[in-house]
């Protein structure tokens, strides 16, 4: 006579009832129930509960897109260790000064004026302008000093003449690193 799949049935559940979760006990199951026999279609609606899912053992794959709304952000952590310092920046100006020197007032002609800046600092720019008596004066011109620290200029009359008058020349200054 051979034994129906009820009979076979009832006896690993006796072997595994008696045995349990030994190796002889396993065995029976897996001979009855083998690795990867139960999917979704044996599986009934619902038949997966909270309590038969391991905790821990799910990933945020295995939920709808929006199912969990994002918590409130958590307070900021501490601050991280410093840098390395960065490159040095390129060379910069500072101390700006305008340095004036004026000639003598009188009716000499032609006259050179030269405005130096203050030790350790370079002239970034200049200029001359003479001072308008009413007589004809004009700039003849205005540059860099040759020692690399002043600025000249050079006045003359246009048309002679016995009054007073000045040239002023102005040199920009500044400290450069």
């Amino acid at each position: 006579m051979r034994p129906t799949p009820a009979t076979v049935l009832a006896g690993t559940a006796l072997v595994v009832a008696v045995l349990g979760t030994s190796p002889v006990g396993n065995a029976a199951w897996n001979a009855v129930v083998p690795n990867g026999s139960v999917g979704t279609a044996q599986l009934k609606n619902n038949a997966v509960t909270t309590a038969k899912v391991k905790n821990g053992s799910l990933l945020k794959a295995d939920f709808k897109p929006g199912q969990f709304v994002a918590g409130a952000p958590g307070p900021a952590g501490p601050a991280g260790p410093a840098g390395p310092a960065g490159a040095a920046g390129p060379p910069g100006i500072s101390g700006y000064e305008v340095v004036l020197q004026t000639s003598a007032t009188d009716s000499t002609s032609p006259k050179t004026v030269t405005a130096t800046c203050p030790a350790g600092k370079k002239p970034m720019g200049g200029g001359g302008v003479p001072n308008n008596s009413g007589l004809d004066i004009v700039t003849t011109y205005s540059a860099p000093g040759s020692d690399g620290t002043s600025w000249r200029s050079g006045f003359k009359e246009d048309t002679a003449a016995a009054g007073v008058w000045w040239g002023r020349t102005y040199v920009i200054c500044a400290t450069v690193t």
